[in-house]
């Protein structure tokens, strides 16, 4: 497996666990807390690597859910190798001496075990840290690798394999209940996942994030890469729609050039309670809005797929309102495919003719060839009651 492959492979599992953003959990709070007081520590953490970033699923002395950038501290190097990673004085080693966490938080001393699930896969880890230089016995070495042990079981307990096996090789987000409104999904995915993404949550106060998007790359890194953008998309949703779409495309765009892809994506952020939503479409333009009284216009994109828009040109971004009866839909490549629609203006006229939005999808469902698809296939209708 590649180093990509890998990397994405990690971001899918972690984002299968369902914990990530879930706020404090006293049974993880209890590890980091029984850890800092086995070595007489001040900083404990649980910490989860995922995206090019490292969160701290639970910590004793920072602070609780703080994501920051894999490349400044130890763990994203921990969690490449599967024995732990002891380092008695930072600033004598040449790997870390000038990592932020030396130079601005003055940690002299890590120690951490890296945390895999059961197909493998190495998540996070468990790590202690110190302002002093220690040493670290072969004891010591030791119940870090037992309490690692442990807060792999409890990270395990949240998994379903069988979601697992979704996000890998699906990427089939869980149905949700928005308030005020109804949402129809239907997403149809090649064995190997074939590029799509697709993800939906409320997230607080009521609002609900969308996410549509598509990668075109060779073979399985399609699927992959993909599952690295939901992962992305789902770690800011509580970052500022500017700010997490640009933040997601640093982080990815690296990726989808080595791996000779290109990604598109549109993401909205729906309040439930007024119908306002604000959106960002990075080169998808595959959205179009039905009113209730018939009318309709597609959201075209005004912005190049992420990998081709050029770092000066800022991301645009839309903003739309939602009536009594207005209707949303987004979809990927794979529905303009089918048979009966090939166009927006064809999805538009399905979406105004049908008594609801669960009847557009069923009527594209139906269109679906039998057996293996040859493409992914991913339509979203929103409907304001």
């Amino acid at each position: 497996m590649t180093d990509l492959e890998s990397a994405a492979r990690r971001a899918a599992v972690v984002e299968a666990l369902g914990v990530l953003g879930s706020g404090p959990e006293e049974r993880f709070d209890r590890i980091t807390r029984m850890t800092q007081e086995a070595f007489g520590v001040p900083l404990s953490f649980l910490n989860l690597v995922h995206d090019g970033l490292v969160t701290a699923q639970s910590t004793q002395g920072w602070n609780q859910g703080q994501s920051v950038p894999a490349e400044w501290v130890f763990c994203a190097t921990t969690v490449l190798t599967p024995e732990p990673l002891v380092v008695p004085d930072t600033v004598l080693d040449e790997r870390f001496r000038h990592m932020p966490a030396v130079t601005d938080e003055g940690i002299r001393f890590y120690a951490g075990a890296p945390l895999s699930m059961l197909d493998g896969t190495r998540v996070g880890t468990l790590c202690i840290m110190d302002a002093a230089p220690r040493t670290f016995s072969d004891e010591d070495l030791a119940l870090l690798r037992d309490l690692a042990r442990w807060a792999e079981r409890e990270l395990g307990q949240a998994i379903d394999r069988g979601r697992v096996r979704r996000v890998l090789d699906g990427l089939v987000p869980e149905p949700v209940v928005v308030p005020g409104h109804d949402l129809a999904t239907l997403v149809t995915q090649r064995e190997d996942g074939g590029g799509d993404v697709a993800d939906w949550r409320l997230a607080a106060d009521d609002v609900l994030h969308v996410t549509v998007g598509r990668v075109a790359a060779p073979g399985r890194a399609a699927g992959l890469l993909a599952a690295a953008v939901r992962g992305a998309a789902v770690a800011r949703t509580d970052t500022a729609l500017s700010d997490a779409v640009a933040g997601l495309e640093a982080q990815v765009t690296p990726d989808l050039s080595t791996g000779g892809a290109v990604g598109s994506l549109f993401h909205l952020r729906l309040d439930t309670t007024s119908g306002h939503a604000d959106f960002a479409d990075a080169g998808h333009g595959l959205a179009v809005l039905v009113r209730a009284d018939g009318s309709s216009r597609v959201l075209h994109s005004l912005d190049l797929p992420m990998g081709l828009q050029p770092d000066a040109v800022p991301r645009s971004s839309g903003a739309l309102d939602l009536g009594p009866g207005d209707r949303l839909a987004i979809c990927t490549p794979g529905v303009l495919g089918l048979d009966g629609i090939g166009h927006l203006d064809a999805l538009a006229d399905l979406v105004r003719s049908a008594p609801d939005g669960t009847a557009v999808v069923d009527h594209v469902r139906a269109l679906l060839p039998a057996g293996e698809p040859a493409h992914d296939v991913t339509l979203v209708v929103l409907t304001r009651r």
